[in-house]
């Protein structure tokens, strides 16, 4: 009887799932949607229970029709997030997720008093899509939440406490808080006591690759599994994917496009700067750096639901494509649901800047797709800033199907673009951690190489690029110049 595994990943909009070989072949895949709510300007909840059900339907999906022996189970999830349970396991509140920002004023707080202690030993900045501030929120707004509350769980951890019983996070998942210590690679008891957050919501940790817990009967009864299957911690959804890309050894950039972007490099070495996010690797002894765009394909999305629906969005692409490079003069900022890095602010809002009557729709369309390009370029400037060269930068997910797009990235940044197969996602990094968990796998990162593919490449154009240099001086400049009117704006 052949051995599988399975890989699941809660994204921001759906949730994946896939079976594969012990190699990383994948038999199966499957993808089940869901809502994110928005009760106010800048918040963004989950229901816990659509993760669990959509797990349910993703998991059964990929195992119909292949009757071998499940080994193991990996999961990650969509990084930083508040999921509240009670002594019980029932869910306290909806999950409020990475791209909320109703925790701006305790992130000032939490700046104005700890931020040297902060940047010692967790390398970040305070800003609103980390748990802590999030925390502090909810103690000062909800305290009846917060007093019902046992602990709380990032979306992996708590998926994983549905399969196993089991209230434990990933040290990856972990590592993205603030009150983490990097060095140590446990919570910091000192920055926990200074932010005045309950001990009591910061749960025990476990290393990616292990084995946290088996497939309690009652979840192997819904999933239609056997009850015993082993589950290991797994990881942060950035990290599971950059790994499963083949992005194992520093040098290696790697982008993942969808509803969200992120632009991370692998590192043996802690670097911090505070413009960045520095955090555990999925891979033993290794960190990432690098940042996340918090509307990179939403940007794409609110644009195609302003204009109608019975326009495809692969049309506005196309229309793109009308326009020359630097969309007649005109930039994006994409900051449409406040932006993680580089600036870290949860005030900022997105912004056309140079329109004019000359502006056609297809101006507007480009402007869009260089504007995300622009942010990818930006957070891969600080990482080089650092003195870490970057060798390669591979891409996957969703606009990597548009040639376009990866186009304009590529002629953005002035390198090539080397867009990895669409089955080398979190999901398998996952399945891949989980048979290194259950010893089918030697070594996850060296299965990893093997199973990633390079479908093709995007070579620059050096004069568009040149051009490109240009517009993106002055997107740099436009953030610094309206960053107290965008507070302002909140305030009002």
């Amino acid at each position: 009887m052949e051995d599988y595994l399975i890989g699941v990943d809660i994204g921001t909009s759906s949730i994946k799932a896939v079976l594969t070989t012990p190699v990383g072949e994948i038999v199966a895949r499957s993808t089940v949607h869901y809502p994110t709510h928005h009760p106010q300007p800048g918040w963004a909840e989950q229901d816990p229970e659509h993760w669990w059900k959509g797990a349910v339907e993703a998991i059964r999906s990929v195992t119909a029709g292949h009757p071998g022996r499940v080994a193991g189970i990996g999961v990650s999830g969509q990084g930083c997030g508040v999921t509240l349970v009670d002594q019980a396991g029932d869910v306290i509140r909806p999950a409020i997720i990475w791209m909320d920002s109703r925790s701006e004023p305790q992130c000032e707080r939490l700046r104005q008093c700890c931020l040297e202690e902060v940047l010692v030993q967790n390398g970040k900045s305070p800003a609103p899509y980390n748990a802590d501030p999030v925390l502090l929120w909810l103690i000062e707004n909800e305290p009846e939440s917060i007093r019902r509350a046992e602990t709380s769980l990032t979306t992996t951890a708590y998926l994983n406490f549905r399969l196993t019983g089991q209230k434990v996070a990933n040290r990856s998942d972990a590592s993205l808080l603030m009150a983490f210590d990097l060095a140590a690679k446990t919570w910091s008891e000192e920055l926990i006591e200074k932010f005045e957050i309950p001990r009591r919501l910061y749960p025990p940790l476990a290393d990616c690759a292990e084995v946290i817990g088996e497939l309690t009967p009652a979840a192997a009864q819904e999933l239609g599994l056997q009850a015993g299957i082993p589950v290991v911690a797994g990881g942060e959804d950035t990290s599971s994917a950059g790994m499963a890309m083949g992005a194992v050894k520093e040098g290696y950039a790697f982008l993942s496009l969808g509803t969200a972007g992120t632009v991370y490099m692998p590192t043996t070495g802690r670097h911090v700067r505070p413009e960045l996010l520095t955090f555990l690797h999925v891979l033993e002894g290794q960190y990432l750096i690098g940042g996340s765009m918090a509307a990179l394909g939403a940007s794409l999305s609110w644009l195609h639901k302003l204009l109608g629906q019975d326009r495809e969005i692969e049309s506005l692409i196309d229309l793109a494509a009308q326009s020359q490079p630097g969309a007649g003069g005109l930039i994006f900022l994409p900051y449409m649901s406040g932006e993680l890095q580089p600036i870290n602010d949860g005030y900022a809002r997105g912004m056309f800047f140079g329109l004019s009557l000359s502006t056609e729709l297809k101006d507007i369309v480009r402007a869009v797709l260089e504007g995300t390009a622009y942010a990818v370029a930006h957070n891969l400037a600080l990482i080089e800033s650092l003195g870490i060269p970057i060798t390669e930068v591979r891409a996957v997910g969703g606009p990597t199907r548009s040639a376009l797009w990866c186009q304009i990235i590529a002629d953005v940044i002035g390198r090539p673009l080397h867009v990895v197969s669409r089955e080398a996602g979190a999901p398998l990094g996952n399945a891949l951690l989980a048979g290194q968990g259950v010893g089918l796998i030697e070594n996850a990162a060296g299965a990893a190489l093997q199973a990633a593919r390079v479908e093709h490449s995007h070579q620059p154009d050096m004069h568009k690029h040149e051009h490109y240099q240009r517009m993106f001086e002055v997107y740099c400049q436009l953030y610094p110049q309206v960053k107290e009117q965008y507070a302002r704006l909140a305030q009002l």
